[in-house]
């Protein structure tokens, strides 16, 4: 495999932001050269399901040589990024309250085929936290369950539903958001059970998750003191390279969680993405716009030229970032435009919805 320059290299590893539509100039410039490796889409409520396709359809145009992410966070309830005539799925709480798996992939083949029809290849999704603590509401009803077994095996469906319309699933917040009382977006989390208790309880779903094939992980800003007392996960060595990859076998690719969330409040943005990739991140999401996209290629650049930042590192992120590429939606996957209407928010769609919203 010829490799291309560095400033490609670490340009895979970052996805960016876009809210609404249309692309700037400036995304047009940065796909063309491969110097981003994909948008996280955010097209708003009213964003209907052809101007979400004409979007997705002009960044396949222009990323030729390096295929773009096209990722959204499509969970249920209330993460649903695309809402205007999409099917409303019910948070994953009602979700697990019916304990039904084979439920459970059909909401990732409905989800799945929505995603398809629209051109996103990724889902952030689907949460396999565990909903532990009633004070935390940022998680919540996104979780399926509280029981490990229960999350892991209703993870697993969402993620077979998700693959069988060929969307790239994300098991996320690894190694588990669901004890800890705080929000990562506005300040650092910590959770304070022993090693024993975390992987009997947290890390069971993320397990089930990578023996589903999941296709990446979402790291987040998370501190757990009995793995690493010093660093958050998203910024650990201990945590991402010792316990994800070498310990559970995670070979799939290792998303860190928004860099400029408040949880690493105090850490220089340039910093947080080059502690990220050092302890083995292949993606970093920049979520403020260009500027900081721009702030965190030339931290990582500067940090291999420097001798700081292994080449090693950004070669191995590159190879499993173009490996799932490799796989993503083509465009000879694709629906026809004049279908959308029948395959987003069909009437089985609604059924599915409506019945999950029905108590037992």
């Amino acid at each position: 495999m010829s490799l291309p320059e560095i400033e490609v290299m670490v340009g895979q590893m970052m996805v960016v932001e876009l809210r609404g539509t249309e692309l700037c100039e400036e995304h047009r410039k940065l796909l063309q050269s491969g110097l981003v490796s994909g948008f996280l889409l955010f097209p708003g409520n009213d964003a209907r399901p052809e101007e979400v396709r004409e979007l997705t359809d002009s960044v396949r145009k222009i990323a030729a040589e390096y295929p773009a992410i096209l990722a959204v966070d499509q969970e249920g309830g209330r993460v649903l990024r695309l809402k205007a005539g999409f099917t409303p799925i019910p948070c994953m709480r009602k979700l697990g309250a019916k304990a039904d798996e084979n439920l459970a992939f059909e909401v990732g083949r409905v989800l799945g085929a929505e995603l398809r029809a629209v051109g996103i290849n990724t889902d952030f999704a689907p949460v396999v936290d565990l909903e532990l603590n009633p004070e935390n509401e940022v998680i919540g009803d996104r979780a399926l369950h509280s029981d490990p077994e229960l999350v892991g095996r209703l993870g697993s469906a969402l993620i077979h539903g998700l693959h069988s319309e060929k969307i790239a699933a994300c098991a996320k917040h690894f190694p588990g958001h669901g004890a800890s009382r705080e929000d990562s977006h506005l300040e650092l989390p910590a959770v304070s059970a022993d090693q024993n208790t975390v992987r009997g309880r947290e890390l069971k779903p993320f397990q089930r998750a990578i023996a589903a094939g999941v296709e990446s992980v979402m790291v987040g800003h998370l501190l757990y003191p009995a793995f690493d007392k010093y660093y958050p996960a998203s910024l650990s060595e201990r945590l991402i390279t010792g316990l994800l990859r070498e310990e559970m076998g995670f070979e799939g690719v290792v998303i860190v969680d928004a860099l400029e969330m408040k949880a690493l409040e105090g850490i220089p943005l340039e910093d947080r993405a080059f502690m990220a990739a050092r302890a083995g991140a292949d993606i970093m999401l920049v979520s403020e716009g260009m500027e900081n996209a721009r702030r965190v290629h030339m931290a990582l650049c500067q940090a291999v030229s420097m001798g700081a930042l292994a080449v090693d590192k950004v070669v191995s992120a590159y190879q499993r970032v173009m490996n799932l590429k490799a796989r993503l939606l083509k465009q000879e996957d694709l629906p026809a435009i004049d279908s959308l209407q029948k395959m987003v928010s069909s009437d089985a769609g609604r059924r599915l919805a409506a019945g999950i919203q029905e108590p037992r």
